[in-house]
């Protein structure tokens, strides 16, 4: 127990306890700070106190409790001296003091969800019809070279084998009517029982 009172004293600055050691550096420079600005101003004129507090303000001398709690001493002695509100510039505190999701931190342009660039979105769909085209056109040849090819595919099967079959019933006819005009050159009888008879032409 006595460990953890040692450890939490160690980030006690000027009546201030910081939950963390950068904290407390912090609140440590800001009094060294102060020290030099007491030692060096004369903090008996309004405007030079009225100097000092603008330009502690304007540079961001301070980044502690401790400092703040300075300029608000420097704020309430010159409005003791005759200074308004509105003459005197305000304390920026510059941490928050609530907790909140780090979606609520964001900027309302930054939560909007982009929108997508219509230019690329353009170019997205005409480039895809362009490739359904070719890819269109691509398949319409493959089927013409299918179709016009002498070998048997599923497209051009039937012609092709009708075709064959036909030449080849041309030429058993024309070996036929060769053999019939040898076997007449030679007086062979030859019987009229032919399977599809064919006439002398």
């Amino acid at each position: 127990m006595a460990d953890n009172n040692k450890a939490d004293s160690n980030f006690i600055v000027g009546g201030y306890e910081f939950l963390n050691e950068n904290d407390a550096q912090k609140a440590s420079m800001d009094e060294s700070k102060i020290k030099l600005l007491e030692a060096r101003v004369n903090a008996s004129r309004p405007s030079d106190i009225k100097a000092v507090y603008e330009k502690a303000i304007e540079n961001k001398i301070f980044k502690s409790p401790i400092g703040w709690q300075y300029l608000m001493n420097l704020r309430t002695k010159l409005l003791e001296s005759g200074y308004t509100d509105e003459d005197l510039i305000p304390i920026p505190l510059n941490v928050t003091f609530t907790k909140h999701s780090a979606f609520e931190n964001l900027a309302v342009n930054q939560r909007k969800k982009p929108q997508r660039d219509e230019a690329g979105a353009d170019f997205g769909k005409i480039f895809s019809i362009v490739l359904n085209v070719v890819l269109v056109i691509l398949v319409i040849v493959m089927f013409v070279i299918a179709s016009k090819s002498d070998s048997d595919n599923i497209i051009n099967y039937k012609r092709n084998i009708t075709n064959r079959y036909s030449s080849w019933d041309e030429e058993l006819k024309a070996r036929e009517k060769a053999v019939r005009e040898a076997e007449k050159k030679l007086g062979i009888e030859t019987p009229q029982a032919y399977d599809g008879d064919i006439g002398d032409d």
